[in-house]
């Protein structure tokens, strides 16, 4: 009986032993498994953040190769404009002495606005006052989105900027201000398509002075009621039928400098504005 019980228990341990290492197994394999699952998507969300990265850069840089056209372009359309202007000018000059002034100003006038795009010329205007590369591909990029928009605006930018704080990282000060410029263009379509005319307006700055850094932007919006306290919280927006972020993103990012970037926005007589202040540093 000792014999067979002592046989019984080694079956039985022995069954159990198997049972366990079985399971170990099974976990081990499960484990290896989770984890090749994890690196593969790592993997996965790495090669496409870069690919993003690739698809922006692509993007900047034909933005740039268009910015560097148009400045080519613009150059050659004046040289030929002032070569034309001086022959008409001469053209024009016994029609002067003779006292005809005013068919010598309507003749100037028309070639001057057949030849001259006076939008067009102002597309870019203040941009190679920025010597900061990113500042300045996000000034082109939005610039050229309300341009293909048919958006009026107007962009400054009077003194030379070459650097910004040090205090703020220069991917989160654009990623503020691309924010900032694709809120302003899309209430600005949203309020040519309401009015049925081209009555919006966008008008932005850089501005520095004494190591600072400064951006405003304003737009008019449409005729309803806005709470700027509303339109800083996450998923709000005037869209029907679409998840938007509104200023809640803008708002994260600004928030992790409280202490060298302030950032102030409302509505007032129609118009909403965004100033953003980096601080000089120390």
């Amino acid at each position: 009986m000792q014999t067979i019980f002592a046989i019984i228990l080694y079956l039985v341990i022995n069954q159990i032993q198997k049972g366990l290492l079985t399971r170990q197994e099974q976990e081990k394999q499960k484990i290896e498994k989770d984890l090749a699952i994890a690196r593969q998507k790592e993997v996965e969300a790495k090669n496409n953040e870069l690919a993003l990265k690739q698809e922006q850069i692509k993007k900047e840089n034909a933005q740039l190769k268009e910015y560097s056209g148009y400045l080519e372009k613009n150059e050659d359309d004046l040289r030929r404009f002032k070569h034309d202007y001086q022959n008409i000018l001469n053209s024009l000059k016994l029609t002067a002495e003779e006292g005809n002034s005013d068919k010598v100003v309507k003749l100037l006038d028309k070639y001057s606005k057949n030849q001259i795009d006076p939008k067009a010329l102002r597309k870019y205007k203040g941009v190679n006052h920025i010597k900061v590369e990113e500042l300045k591909s996000i000034a082109i990029a939005k610039l050229s989105k309300l341009y293909s928009w048919n958006i009026n605006y107007a962009f400054g930018c009077d003194v030379e900027i070459r650097e910004i704080p040090k205090s703020v990282d220069i991917l989160d000060l654009t990623r503020i201000i691309g924010i900032a410029f694709d809120n302003a263009a899309e209430e600005s379509k949203s309020l040519n398509e309401e009015l049925g005319d081209n009555s919006a307006r966008v008008e932005a700055i850089y501005y520095q002075e004494n190591g600072d850094f400064e951006f405003e932007i304003n737009n008019k919006v449409r005729p309803k009621e806005i709470d700027t306290a509303e339109i800083s919280k996450k998923n709000y927006t005037t869209k029907k039928d679409h998840m938007g972020l509104g200023l809640a993103n803008l708002k994260e990012i600004a928030d992790k400098y409280k202490d060298t970037m302030i950032v102030n926005y409302g509505v007032n007589d129609g118009k909403f504005t965004f100033n953003l202040t980096i601080l000089p540093d120390e």
